[in-house]
This record gives structure tokens, sequence and C-alpha cells, in this order.
């Protein structure tokens, strides 16, 4: 949620800002702006929209300088309108803000009788305000009396009029990273906005402070002393971010899924087993697990919920999926025969975070599974699964989705092999056929004109159920999130063997139903319910593996895949949805990147 860059350098300051943002617009696209330094007389411009909008408003008249921050806002407090868009100033200072400041309106109200006037509805501009109350000419000094104040989470960008050469900025539960240049230095809420410019990145810790120069970056901890920081080489330097020919990010992303699956997989098996380094569980604490609770918001949760069918049925223990923002809050019982698994693309979303937090408060045993090896919640969790989708720059994740599985599959086979709960044998052919998707990937690709045609013909529904039995409740949650959060369609996930227990009743002629079949296990009770829907007029569309197609027939619209074994079918299912929802978000116009009121990172609660 949100994106923040900063620059001190020898470049016009500008150019660099609105080049980060644009690569960090999927945190935000509500609004944006610019506070630029020239020699310490601020110049601020901010625009509502998406940031062409405020590149449209800056060109022919950009401000001059070499040190600057940059805002791109998912709103929080406040409407999506220029006066709330950041940088919020003060006489002496601008600052950017990623996060929220749970107290603001306590702060606010104190200001206030001070007779410190606002302009916007924001909780961030208690920020500049505060720093100018306690500015006495040394810039730490007010930082350190203000980010006492502060509850809740930032990531702050900052900029003193009196310092045109120096840029600052804080951490606490929102991602920061400095990027380290050759006579030059950058800020950004991730990698994205750096890895064109440098290789080399300082983490920020929650509680650090960082007082940058083009040439020196000095970070502070909660005391304000200073500490060393490891230098870190950037992976995603190289990385293309480009649409490569795509039209939108999502189909480029959907189909990258083949390497980013593939190169997932191959960091975590050799020769046929599952091999993950340094994990810090023996056998015989994986023996004694009594639960395992995997947590994730959003599609992480779906995933999730998938791989809780899967260690159930394979691994022989007692497995919950939760969602991230109720498991905190739940008496759920945690101890040290707890495995508590957490699921984020970013490793930064702010309700996974804090149930983890609880989890490790227990005593219980963590592992994440996430994207980006420096996020807060890798370094949080005991042991990290890196997946390796590269950067997902479409807000609907895909491929983020689909490594998140596969990590979680490979999981599964550890511990059940370490609790007898399946053989070597069966894992082995678990793991050469998972190393077989990419390939199947590839031929559900020549489907998607099949899948192009059904998108047009279905476009205009109204409102749409999937339903499905097991994995495939798991796979009808996240396809029709995927459909609902692109194309603005009432899409409900829902279970098949419910479906006669209330929901029924909201079914009727021309009512679409995309029935879910990745099993022969449930078959027939899938096809029972789905005639049900059919006879009171549904529009039955099945999605089914190639061997179960003929038993499908009579509902007329079967899109069929690749089998696989019943472990993986639901991972080539879910390469279909994905390809669904694009395409009906696709033929309407919409767009599907930054679908509205949505963010790619959920830094907040």
């Amino acid at each position: 949620m949100c994106g923040i860059v900063g620059y001190i350098g020898k470049s016009e300051a500008t150019g660099m800002l609105i080049e980060g943002l644009k690569s960090l617009e999927y945190r935000g696209y509500d609004s944006g702006g610019v506070a630029v330094s020239d020699n310490g007389r601020l110049q601020v411009v901010k625009a509502k929209g998406e940031i062409k909008n405020l590149r449209s408003k800056l060109r022919g008249n950009e401000p001059a300088g070499h040190l600057g921050i940059g805002h791109t806002r998912w709103a929080t407090h406040g409407a999506a309108n220029e006066i709330n868009a950041h940088p919020h100033c003060s006489p002496h200072f601008a600052v950017v803000h990623n996060g929220i400041i749970e107290n603001y309106k306590e702060i606010k109200e104190s200001l206030a009788m001070n007779s410190i006037t606002f302009e916007s509805e924001t909780d961030t501009e208690v920020i500049p305000k505060l720093l100018e109350l306690n500015y006495e000419g040394d810039v730490l000094d007010a930082l350190k009396k203000t980010i006492k104040l502060l509850q809740g989470s930032y990531a702050l960008g900052i900029i003193c009029t009196d310092e045109p050469e120096t840029l600052y900025c804080a951490k606490k539960a929102s991602p920061l990273i400095i990027g380290l240049g050759q006579g030059e230095n950058f800020i950004a809420s991730d990698i994205n906005a750096l890895s064109a410019h440098t290789s080399e990145a300082v983490y920020l810790d929650d509680g650090e402070t960082a007082k940058i120069t083009a040439h020196e970056i000095t970070v502070y901890d909660r005391a304000f002393s200073r500490v060393e920081k490891e230098i870190k080489k950037i992976n995603a330097a190289a990385e293309k971010t480009g649409k490569a020919g795509f039209r939108h990010y999502m189909l480029k992303e959907i189909y990258e899924q083949t390497a980013a699956v593939q190169k997932t997989l191959l960091s975590i098996t050799k020769d046929g087993e599952v091999c993950f380094e340094n994990f810090p569980y023996s056998d015989s604490d994986i023996k004694q697990l009594e639960r395992v609770y995997i947590i994730g918001c959003g599609s992480a949760y779906n995933v999730s919920l998938i791989a809780k069918y899967n260690f159930e049925k394979i691994a022989g223990i007692a497995a919950f999926a939760q969602y991230a923002g109720e498991f905190r809050y739940e008496d759920t019982p945690l101890n040290g025969r707890c495995l508590v698994i957490a699921v984020s693309q970013s490793g930064e979303t702010a309700d996974t975070l804090a149930a983890l937090k609880k989890a490790k408060g227990a005593g219980t045993k963590t592992i994440s599974i996430v994207n980006v090896s420096e996020s807060s919640i890798s370094k949080m969790s005991s042991y990290n699964i890196q997946t390796l989708a590269g950067a997902e720059i479409s807000v609907a994740t895909t491929k983020a989705f689909s490594c998140q599985l596969a990590a979680l599959n490979m999981l599964c086979l550890y511990i059940a092999l370490r609790r007898g709960g399946c053989t070597e044998v069966f894992s082995e052919i678990a793991v050469n056929m998972s190393l077989m998707l990419p390939k199947k990937y590839e031929q559900i690709f020549q489907l998607e004109n099949q899948i192009k045609e059904l998108a047009y013909e279905i476009k205009n529904m109204d409102s749409c159920f999937f339903l499905g039995r097991n994995t495939d409740y798991a796979a009808a949650l996240e396809g029709a999130l995927k459909l609902k959060e692109i194309s603005y369609i009432n899409c409900v996930g829902y279970p098949a063997s419910e479906l006669k227990h209330g929901t029924i009743s909201l079914i009727e002629k021309g009512t679409v139903c995309i029935g879910l079949v990745s099993s022969e296990d449930i078959l027939n009770k899938t096809v029972s319910n789905l005639a049900e829907v059919a006879a009171r007029g549904a529009e039955v569309i099945v999605f089914a593996p190639r061997s179960m197609a003929q038993s499908l027939a009579r509902f007329g619209k079967v899109i069929s895949y690749p089998d696989s074994i019943p472990l993986l079918n639901v991972q080539l299912e879910i390469i279909e949805l994905q390809l669904l929802a694009y395409h009906v978000a696709n033929e309407k116009g919409l767009p599907i990147d930054k679908p509205r009121n949505l963010a790619k990172s959920v830094t907040v609660e």
C-alpha cells in the first residue's frame, strides 16, 4: 500500500522520482506527488489519479534540484484527491509516508491546541507538523522526538529546507530499502524502484532511521546510536519488468509461470527429493507436531486452503487454513507442537506479519513462504522458503500464487515423509510430476483461444458461482477472487456440497455456474450438485482433466486441461481460471493491472 521513493545525487531528482514512482504504481494509484529541494527551496507538485497525470502536470515545468522525495498513494485516511496526496509539508519539512499512524487523531487535537492548522484529512500530515514543532536546528533530534510519539506503522522519506544535500528516512512495520549508487543514493518501498540504478542495497530494520547524502549513509537504531549495516546484492537487478510484448502485465505473468514454478521447484528439490537447506527442525520435531496452521490473506489464504487439504491427506496431520487477520484475534491453542506457516507474496502483509508475531510469542514453530528474501515476514520466521516468482507487477496475483502452491506441496511431502504419511516412492513421483508442470502449462496456453471465446460469451453476466469440493473448493475461491477483482463481477466461490443449503435459491435461468472437478474421488458428487443447478436453468461450465471430460459432456461446456496426479491437478486448473478472469476483464475493457480500490502490497491492517 503506497509507494515512496527518494533521491539524492548528481541527476535531476524529478526525473528519477517519476521513474521510481512509475515502477511502484502497483502499490497505489489514487494520487501522486513529488517534493524537490533546489538549494533549500521546496517545490511540491501533486496530482490526482495515476502517475501519468503527475507526469503531465510536470511536463515543461519540472522542479530543478538534486534532492527529492515522491509518493504514489492508496488512500486510507481521506479521499483520493490532490489535497490529500503526499508529500505533506510544514515550513521546513516535506514528508512521504507508507503506513498508518494509529494515534493521529490524538496528535492532531494536541497540535490544534497549539494553533497548528491542517490542510488534509490524512494521518500523515501530523508528521511534518510534529517535526516542525520539535525542530530547533537539528533534524535528527527532531526526528527522535517525533518518532517517539508515533503509534502504528511507517516508512518515511523526509527532506528539510535547512539541509539541501541530505535525505532522511525511518522505518517501522512498513518496508523501506536504501539503494547505494556511485555519487547518488536512493530510498524506496521495494526493489522495483531501485534495480534499474543499483545492484546494492541496505535493508532497514524496524525502529531504524537513516541520514543519507550523495556519498554517505548513516543508520541509527531505536536509541539513535549509529549501527553498521550489511550491504546486500539486489537479486532483481537484471530482471526485466516490462510487458515484453504482452498487452497487460497480468497476461505476461500468467505465461511466466512456466519459468517461475520451475525455478522455485528446482531450488528446493534434487534428484527427485525435497531439499531444504539448513532446515531448523529435526525429524523428531516433525513427528511430534500436532497441528499445522497455514495463514495468509486474499490469494495467499486460498493457496493455504489447498495446502490444508493436502497436509491432512498426505502428511496425516490436523491442518487449518486461516485468514491472518482473523488468526491474530482468535484464541487459537498454540504451543511448541504447532507449526505456523505464513504465506505472503511481498513478505510485508500487515495482518500476516501480526499473526506471525503472535505465533512466535506462543512458542510455535514457524515457516514462511514469501517472494522477497529480505522481507519482514521472512526475517521473523524461523525458516523461510523463498519462491522465485520474480517481480509481479499486476495487482491480481498469478505466478506468485502458483509458486506458493508448488512450495507448499514440497513442504507437505517433506513433512509427510518424516511422519510416515507417504512412501519415498510416492514422494519421488510427486516431485518428478511437479517438475513436469511447466510443460503442461504450455499445453494449457495452446487452449487460450477456447478460453477467450468462453470469456466473450459470459462477459455480460451479473454474477457467477464457482463450485467445487475439497481442493476444488479452494480453487473456486481463487477463481472467484480473480474474476471479481479485475472484472468487477459479483463472483462467489462456494462448496458444491453446501449449495442446496440455501444458496441454490439464487440460481435462476441464465445464472453462470462454473464447476471444478479435479479428482475422480469427488466426480460423482460434484456432478450431482451441478445437475441440480442445471435443472434450475443455470448455465454450467466445467473445468476438469482431459480424462474426465467425457464423463462431464452432459453439461455442454467443458474446458479440459492435461492430466496429472490428484495432488497437482488443481495447479493446472488454476491456470485456466486465471486466463478466464483475464479475458473476461479484457473483453470488458477494464484496467486489468490496476483494478479500482486495490493495491499490490497490503502493508496496513
